[in-house]
């Protein structure tokens, strides 16, 4: 799964791992950066419209008009590529969420742990996303996006049995590419980052609160964080 991730990176830094257009516009001062929860507004890259390369703060949370539920926040590889009603709409509309790591939590509900889970080598992860907003459109829940999740493996499925899809700078740029067919794109979400290239850590309870918005949030637990 992917509840929460961190963005505490400015907005260059992501736009220099994709290789972005420096003069994509986006609000980078009201953002939240080190824990950010479902229902808040994460910088996105896309190439919505007109087909130019555009950074704009979406919804993150995807709940179409009839659906009974609260918002998807994930989208379910498997449920994707089957060609789910729910996701099918939104295959031409693909964006990327630029991120340093996420949070996952273990134990019992009452008493659960969280991790933070990052790349070794410290780059930003790159997650797709689909998204039902187009420019011009209000940014909320009915035009909201969802993160694409698969199964996890190695150490990784011993925190969380799912985990978001990472991709490497050349295939975020070819899944944004309104160009590129979506069977093609679909093919990018199997070729994700392994999890050997990932660590993680167990971090302060403070994080279940999202109002948690400080540097330490990812410091190890044996630090001395409680």
């Amino acid at each position: 799964m992917c509840g929460r991730i961190r963005q505490a990176g400015d907005g260059e830094q992501y736009m220099e791992t994709m290789n972005w257009d420096p003069r994509a516009l986006f609000d980078d001062e009201k953002r939240l950066r080190h824990n950010v929860p479902p229902g808040t507004r994460p910088l996105s890259f896309h190439r919505l419209g007109d087909g130019a390369q555009h950074a704009d703060n979406l919804f993150w949370g995807y709940k179409p008009p009839w659906y009974k539920r609260g918002p998807a926040r994930n989208a379910r590889l498997d449920t994707v590529l089957k060609g789910s009603p729910f996701w099918k709409p939104l295959l031409a509309r693909r964006i990327i969420v630029p991120a340093d790591g996420w949070y996952e939590w273990t134990g019992e509900k009452g008493d659960k742990q969280p991790w933070y889970i990052s790349p070794k080598d410290g780059q930003p992860i790159l997650l797709p996303g689909l998204t039902a907003w187009l420019p011009g459109r209000e940014v909320l829940a009915e035009t909201g996006f969802a993160i694409v999740t698969d199964d996890s493996a190695g150490g990784v499925v011993d925190i969380h049995d799912r985990r978001p899809v990472t991709l490497t700078p050349d295939d975020a740029l070819e899944w944004v590419d309104p160009e590129t067919p979506i069977v093609e794109a679909l093919e990018l979400l199997s070729t994700a980052r392994p999890e050997s290239a990932f660590q993680w850590w167990q971090v302060t309870r403070a994080v279940g609160n999202s109002r948690y918005q400080v540097p330490d949030a990812i410091e190890p637990l044996w630090l001395g964080l409680k």
